[in-house]
C-alpha cells in the first residue's frame, strides 16, 4: 500500500478523534438553540456561585460545543484554579488547545493532569492521541499501553495502539490490537478501518476488503474507507467493484484529488 495514503488516513482519523465528534453534532438550529440555552443557564449559576469548579467545567464544555474555543479555555482554566485535581477540566482544556492546533500546550496540560491522577486512562489515551498527531509514535504507544494497564477494557486505547504499532511496522501486533478493540466494541468503525490497513500491509486484500466493508456498514460516510476498499478490490482484479467503491469515495468527497486520480486510473484500466 502507498505509505503516504496510509499515513494520511490514520492521521485524518486521529485528527477527527482529537477535535471531538461532539464539535460537529451541533448542526441544526435546535441544537444551537439548546447549547445557547445551556450556556445562559450555567452563566447564571456561576453568577450565584462563582467558586463552583463543576459549573465552570460544564460552561467550558458548552462553549466548546458551540465553537467558542477561547471562552471554553477560560472556563476550563477557572475550573482548574478552583480544583487542581479536576481531571475533566484538564482534558477539556487540552481539547480546546488541540482545536487551536497548539499541540505542545495540550501535551503540557495533560501532563499536568497526570501529576494529580497518574493512573487516569482517559488522560493517557488523550495524550497518546496528541503524540500520534505529532508523529511521536513511540511516545504514543507508551501512553496507549499505559491507558490499557489502567483499564484493560479501554477499547479506544487498543484501537489506537494498533494503529500506532502499524505505523512502526508491527503488523501482527496491530491486527491483534484491532481484534481486541472489536471484541470490546463490535460497532467501532475505526477499529475495522485500522484492521483493514493492517491486512493490506500484509498483502491480504480479501481480509482487508471484509474489514473495510464492515467499516462502511457502520460508517457509510467514510470516504477514505471506500477509497481503501477500492484499492483492495483492484488488488484482487475486481475492477468494476473497485470503480463503484472509488466513485462512492468521490461522491462523498468530490474535492479530494487522490479519489479522483483513483477513478481515472480505473477508467484507464477499462473498469466501468
Amino acid at each position: 500500500m502507498n505509505k503516504t495514503i496510509k499515513q494520511h488516513a490514520v492521521l485524518a482519523l486521529a485528527a477527527l478523534s482529537l477535535s471531538g465528534l461532539q464539535s460537529v453534532t451541533a448542526a441544526t438550529n435546535q441544537d444551537r438553540a439548546d447549547i445557547s440555552a445551556t450556556i445562559i443557564r450555567y452563566k447564571a449559576a456561576i453568577g450565584v456561585n462563582p467558586k463552583n469548579p463543576e459549573t465552570h467545567l460544564k460552561l467550558g464544555q458548552a462553549y466548546l460545543l458551540n465553537g467558542e474555543t477561547d471562552n471554553a479555555m477560560g472556563e476550563f482554566k477557572k475550573s482548574i484554579d478552583l480544583d487542581e485535581r479536576n481531571t475533566d477540566a484538564y482534558i477539556g482544556l487540552a481539547r480546546a488547545q488541540i482545536r487551536k492546533h497548539d499541540f505542545d500546550a495540550a501535551i503540557g496540560t495533560l501532563r499536568q493532569a497526570l501529576k494529580h491522577d497518574a493512573s487516569n486512562a482517559d488522560v493517557h489515551f488523550k495524550l497518546g492521541q496528541v503524540y500520534t498527531q505529532k508523529r511521536r509514535d513511540d511516545d504514543a504507544i507508551a501512553e496507549y499501553r499505559q491507558a490499557i494497564r489502567d483499564s484493560a477494557s479501554y477499547e479506544p486505547a487498543h484501537r489506537e495502539l494498533g494503529a500506532a504499532l502499524g505505523f512502526k511496522g508491527d503488523l501482527d501486533a496491530q491486527i491483534l490490537e484491532e481484534k481486541k478493540a472489536i471484541e470490546l466494541k463490535p460497532d467501532d468503525p475505526d477499529a475495522y478501518f485500522y484492521l483493514g490497513m493492517g491486512y493490506m500491509e500484509l498483502n491480504k486484500p480479501s481480509d482487508a476488503s471484509a474489514a473495510y466493508e464492515k467499516c462502511i456498514s457502520l460508517d457509510p460516510k467514510n470516504a477514505e474507507a471506500y477509497h481503501m476498499l477500492a484499492a483492495c478490490q483492484a488488488a484482487q482484479n475486481q475492477f468494476d467493484k473497485a470503480m463503484q467503491s472509488a466513485r462512492a469515495a468521490v461522491k462523498l468527497d468530490p474535492n479530494n484529488p487522490d479519489y479522483q486520480t483513483t477513478v481515472k486510473k480505473l477508467e484507464a484500466h477499462g473498469a466501468h
